[in-house]
């Protein structure tokens, strides 16, 4: 073999992905844990229902909750039903006026006393309780025909002149939809199927307002699918957390009593912002909630269809990259790792396009019909606030691609838009050689040669730094961090570090997933220990900016994207996690099934003292207790260089990782 020959064979190998990639996939995961299709659902009948009395109250509105393990484990349900209850009281609102019907199933067991000795039924919530009480057979919630009976039930049962319905559970955005129904493997309603929901009642007339109590579900492809259903949407483009709305909100109604179908969804939708915003108003949480006007859908999709295919047309492979190289920069939700977000902000990422385009006239314009859309929102937490609707963006990185787009195909979405998708996806499908050669460094600099024509290909490079501090034992990540340069000649370098953050004297191990002018923020992995005293898989979002540069405590949101989002405070419990440099099976692309049911499950401290589930995985360090907030400040730790391991982690502009190959602090 000759030397070129032999040089070629060398680099190809390089560009395999180390093990411990897949696992930084696994925090990752987000929306994709829930596997469409992977549960067998039996369809019910859809019936028609007599009034339940002559009199037509002013509003009904439909509560479909699927209290899964909120309820289960946290009564977070329970909570909201009794947070209805005040509401009613408080406002002096009866049954003559307003009837709130609640079909509750989803979780394996209730708290609420109403469903105290069942696992499935239906109620109203009035001031002083719950009546009209039914207990059923469980039903599938992640299923359309149980979506539709539901509504029959609530809107013939109860006549009402204007008609609301919550959407409350877990929320996974456009590819996995809505619901995690425990009763039924964790069986969700996609955004086809909440379509097909609507399609199979017998509703009269649209909804005043729909909105859905559930993480990530602001997003423009489900406003398109309720469009016809409903006058206003209200939802979150982010992770929202546990405790959901505050449903004080429903004190508008007595409030905005006689008004037209119009001005009552509007007045509840600007009530639910505003409430949401008060009740989180000291809290640390990132937040969003939009009210769009559903009526303006049509004007602000002429203008996007119109756009997009003239970029769906002028789009080439150079194009795709020049995207790749741009899109971790966009705004994204239940980013878990360095990968690339797929629900993105909507508005960013035209602005992006623009850029990319010239069709700023385009955009423009826009800009204009989003705001006939967007009524109003909140954002808090952000240093650069994003727009309040959320799109569908693959990522390339996701090996569910293919079966996602598929999905993403049966929503009833723009057809330009799809086919820019469609392009996108073949581009992403192609194959990257990124090359490199040995990693060399000395105490000052860890630097690596890519060949040339690699550097285009190249959408971000970090620093990757494992930590061996005993002889013989593992070597786990501390950190990836993109303060590095890449030169004209080819080469990437950094300085590394040696110091890295922690807390309470514990190293965290730091994964960048945002770098930019205004900030940069980090994920920690940990096993948290849950209100119901089991520990979960979760990350600690730590952010750095000019007010914080010794970095704050953001959020802890479990790996999954599910509707929890905990505060670090007094009495927290933790364990660092570390992804392990060796020591994986060959095949760690996903999370495991056993994995998988811890992370939904969680852990005790025996289970993790004696044979964590995550030890293949991760090294697990020692526990964190926080005893008082200043436990909870963050504070640089001295390593020592010799104990670390460096390479680097290369992201393509199809969003593929690969690693270079390492070089030992005791080679330096």
């Amino acid at each position: 073999m000759d030397e070129k020959s032999e040089m070629k064979k060398k680099n190809k190998e390089k560009e395999k992905s180390p093990p411990f990639i897949n696992t930084i996939k696994i925090l990752l995961a987000g929306a994709a844990l829930v596997t469409i299709g992977a549960v067998v659902k039996k369809g019910i009948q859809i019936q028609d229902y007599p009034p339940k009395d002559d009199n037509t109250v002013y509003s009904t509105i439909l509560v479909y909750m699927d209290g899964s393990n909120l309820e289960s484990d946290y009564y977070a349900a329970t909570d909201d039903l009794h947070e209805m209850e005040q509401a009613l009281r408080d406002s002096g609102l009866t049954n003559e006026d307003v009837h709130i019907v609640v079909e509750a199933g989803g979780a394996k067991r209730w708290v609420y006393d109403a469903m105290a000795d069942k696992k499935y039924g239906r109620f109203c919530v009035s001031a002083e309780g719950s009546y009209n009480v039914e207990g059923m057979e469980a039903r599938d919630m992640g299923e359309s025909d149980t979506l539709a009976d539901f509504i029959n039930y609530g809107t013939q049962s109860y006549p009402a002149e204007n008609y609301g319905l919550v959407f409350w559970n877990h929320g996974s955005g456009q590819i996995d939809g809505f619901g995690c129904d425990e009763q039924f493997e964790e069986s969700s309603l996609t955004l086809q199927e909440i379509e097909e929901g609507f399609q199979k009642s017998h509703m009269k007339q649209p909804f005043s307002f729909i909105s859905m109590d559930a993480c990530l579900m602001g997003d423009i492809e489900l406003a398109s699918v309720l469009k016809s259903y409903a006058r206003y949407l209200i939802a979150s483009e982010e992770v929202e957390p546990q405790q959901g709305y505050d449903y004080s909100w429903m004190k508008t109604i007595y409030d905005e009593m006689h008004k037209t179908q119009e001005d009552l969804g509007e007045a509840i939708g600007e009530s639910m912002v505003r409430t949401y915003k008060n009740y989180y108003k000291d809290k640390d949480y990132k937040l969003t909630l939009t009210l769009m006007d559903l009526a303006a859908y049509d004007g602000f999709h002429e203008q996007f269809h119109k756009m997009m295919d003239q970029v769906a047309d002028g789009a080439n492979d150079n194009f795709y990259r020049n995207l790749g190289k741009k899109r971790l920069a966009l705004q994204g939700f239940n980013r878990s790792g360095s990968e690339a977000a797929e629900i993105i902000d909507m508005m960013s990422f035209l602005k992006l396009l623009a850029g990319l385009t010239g069709k700023t006239a385009e955009y423009a314009e826009l800009q204009n019909q989003y705001k006939k859309l967007v009524i109003c929102k909140i954002v808090k937490g952000y240093v650069k606030s994003p727009s309040g609707v959320s799109i569908y963006l693959p990522s390339g990185a996701d090996e569910w691609m293919l079966k996602d787009l598929t999905v993403y195909n049966n929503i009833d979405f723009c057809t330009s838009y799809k086919n820019f998708l469609d392009k996108y996806k073949n581009y992403l499908k192609k194959e990257s050689h990124i090359q490199w050669f040995d990693v060399d460094g000395d105490q000052k600099e860890i630097k690596v040669r890519v060949n040339p024509d690699s550097i285009e290909e190249i959408a971000a490079a970090y620093l990757t730094t494992f930590i061996q501090p005993d002889k013989g034992g593992p070597a786990y990540l501390l950190s990836t961090d993109s303060d590095l340069i890449i030169n004209r000649s080819g080469y990437l370098k950094a300085e590394p570090d040696k110091q890295y953050w922690g807390i309470k004297d514990k190293f965290l191990c730091m994964i960048e997933v945002i770098n930019n002018s205004a900030y940069t923020e980090y994920l920690a992995p940990v096993l948290y220990r849950s209100k119901s005293g089991r520990y979960q898989l979760c990350t600690i979002h730590i952010q750095f900016d000019d007010d914080h540069e010794d970095g704050k405590v953001v959020a802890i949101t479990p790996v999954g994207g599910k509707k929890q989002q905990y505060e670090l405070k007094e009495g927290d419990t933790f364990y660092p996690l570390y992804p392990l440099k060796e020591k994986y099976e060959d095949d760690m692309a996903g999370i495991k099934k056993d994995e998988n049911q811890a992370m939904q499950n969680g852990q005790t401290e025996e289970e993790i003292r004696s044979g964590s589930i995550y030890m293949d995985s991760y090294y697990i360090g020692d526990r964190v207790s926080i005893d008082s907030m200043e436990d909870g400040k963050l504070m640089l730790i001295d390593a020592k260089i010799e104990d670390c391991i460096f390479g680097f982690m290369l992201q393509d502009t199809k969003q593929r990782l690969s690693c270079t190959d390492f070089i030992s602090g005791k080679e330096m």
